[in-house]
């Protein structure tokens, strides 16, 4: 069942944290949305049950985007609201290998790489921004990151 993208942003952060990885707004951005595809590629289900969004500089989920804009480029220091106040903190599985994923390339790249790997022709926001779509479709992600996906 997908969950918010606050609360996966929080699981992301409280990962990271432990780890001594600094995560700023547009890493968390190509973050989420990484997360978001490795678990469509996987399940053909979202993680996250709120868009990534076509915005000029990437692909971004609105929600994520205002909780942390305030720390433009720099580390972010707490955690949402979602997170913290969430009284059910499970995640399946394949949540838990989409996080782990992705934590494990924040400690390999820093946000402008992350940025240039998602701007890359054919990635999926590419693809939607030059067919002029507001919203990356999640069939577009699914295909997309199934070549980072081991086969079982």
């Amino acid at each position: 069942m997908p969950k918010s993208a606050l609360f996966i942003a929080g699981e992301i952060l409280k990962r990271a944290k432990e780890l001594g990885l600094t995560i700023s707004n547009m890493s968390m951005q190509k973050l989420l949305f990484i997360a978001n595809g490795a678990y469509l590629a996987k399940t053909g289900n979202t993680l996250i049950n709120e868009p990534v969004e076509v915005w000029q500089y990437g692909p971004v989920i609105r929600t994520a985007y205002h909780e942390f804009k305030d720390y433009g480029n720099t580390d972010i220091k707490g955690f949402p609201l979602a997170y913290t106040e969430a009284t059910d903190k499970t995640i399946d599985e394949t949540a838990n290998e989409a996080i782990e994923f992705v934590v494990k390339i924040a400690s390999e790249l820093d946000a402008l790489q992350l940025s240039n790997w998602t701007h890359l022709p054919d990635t999926p926001w590419s693809k939607a921004k030059e067919c002029g779509h507001s919203i990356i479709p999640n069939k577009v992600m699914q295909e997309y990151f199934k070549q980072f996906i081991k086969k079982e």
